[in-house]
């Protein structure tokens, strides 16, 4: 059955978002900073990037453990990327996604897809409060995978 609507309905958060809202942040124009990208091909850092870039997506790998990830250069942080990421997708651990979503916020990065694993409610709740476009219970991986 084809639902219209989407249902979010993560941590007392209730949003009803068209599925074209998803489509808004599909486009094979767009840049994604994959954040929390890593070297390890068993993650979800790996198989994301690897995954979205095989796509024809262009990806920017963002963490500060590696100089390259995948043959892509990967940035130590978002504010040291040469290009502005229309998307930024999150795949890290708690500690650091609200530090993720600080530096968003301070750099006008608002459209954030907080991979399933990275869905914090501090981080969530802090992303809405600033009025970001935000992604949650979909995996990236499969929304593109009819592309």
């Amino acid at each position: 059955m084809d639902c219209p609507f989407l249902f979010f309905k993560k941590f007392g958060i209730i949003e009803y978002m068209e599925k074209e809202e998803v489509q808004n942040f599909i486009n094979k124009d767009y840049i994604y900073a994959i954040v929390g990208a890593t070297a390890n091909k068993n993650k979800y850092g790996y198989k994301v990037l690897v995954n979205l870039k095989n796509k024809g997506f262009k990806v920017v790998p963002v963490n500060p453990k590696y100089e390259e990830v995948a043959g892509s250069p990967c940035s130590p942080d978002l504010i040291s990327l040469e290009e502005r990421p229309d998307v930024v997708i999150l795949i890290v651990g708690q500690e650091n996604a609200k530090k993720i979503v600080k530096e968003c916020r301070d750099l006008n990065l608002n459209r954030l897809w907080f991979q399933p694993g990275s869905e914090f409610k501090d981080a969530i709740n802090m992303a809405q409060s600033v009025g970001f476009k935000i992604m949650l219970d979909k995996c990236i991986m499969q929304e593109t995978e009819n592309l």
